[in-house]
């Protein structure tokens, strides 16, 4: 399996020795975080907005370095995260997400802007779908488990900005993860598994009260139950929904 080469990160070859903390070690993110540092062991990560590009790339024959043989599949989407909620969208398909934590209950909507409709889940539904993702995992768009298995190396500076770098084998994947520690969030997220690799690189982040677009606003939209959906099985939207739901990839 080849190696992915991150076109927006410098190889990390030479760590400054004072910025090492706690290089090899299997836990890193549970150590205390530096003052305007986020603390990456913690649901309560900074308010942030960012936006980010995914290439998914399926090897088609079985070489993966044969980039003639490779199907790639790109999409660039935003997000938005506060303390209680999360919002990501596609802004080109007119698709977004909406997470909300009430306490330890959490809710969801699948945002259909074109249509001015939304799907909403309780934690009922989510945990008999079996898609209860944990808040932190959501906030921080890596599972944090995945991390602590991964070899990390010292605070390094990347355009002026302090980064961590984790690199190894977890959930039968090969990950190369960088994270943005003042605001919490991956700069550089590499995946590669069974032939497939998705790369997910940052291309913009801001401070939540600084970001130059926000999410759709949604409150307006007729909300539908996902236990409600089996009573509309003739609307045009649910077919299209269902349809959707069926297919779709989730970052």
């Amino acid at each position: 399996m080849a190696s992915l080469v991150n076109p927006l990160f410098k190889p990390i070859s030479v760590f400054i020795a004072a910025a090492i903390l706690a290089a090899c070690s299997q836990n890193p993110h549970h150590l205390a975080a530096p003052a305007g540092m986020a603390d990456l062991a913690t649901a309560n990560l900074p308010p942030a907005a960012a936006e980010y590009k995914t290439t998914l790339t399926a090897d088609t024959a079985g070489h993966q370095h044969d980039s003639t043989d490779a199907a790639a599949e790109a999409v660039v989407w935003r997000f938005w995260r506060d303390g209680r909620q999360i919002v990501m969208e596609r802004p080109q398909l007119g698709l977004g997400e909406l997470w909300q934590r009430d306490g330890k209950a959490l809710i969801h909507r699948k945002l259909y802007h074109n249509d001015r409709r939304a799907i909403e889940f309780q934690e009922d539904d989510l945990k008999m779908l079996g898609n209860k993702p944990a808040w932190q995992k959501l906030a921080l768009l890596v599972d944090p488990a995945v991390l602590a298995r991964l070899a990390v190396g010292g605070e390094e500076w990347l355009d002026g900005k302090p980064v961590r770098e984790y690199r190894g084998t977890a959930a039968g994947a090969e990950w190369h993860v960088v994270i943005r520690l003042d605001l919490g969030l991956p700069v550089l997220i590499e995946r590669t598994a069974d032939g497939t690799a998705e790369h997910t690189e940052l291309l913009n982040a801001y401070p939540l009260s600084g970001a130059p677009w926000q999410p759709t606003a949604s409150e307006t939209y007729e909300i539908i139950d996902y236990a409600d959906l089996g009573d509309k099985e003739y609307d045009p939207f649910v077919i299209k929904v269902q349809r959707q739901m069926g297919h779709e990839h989730h970052h």
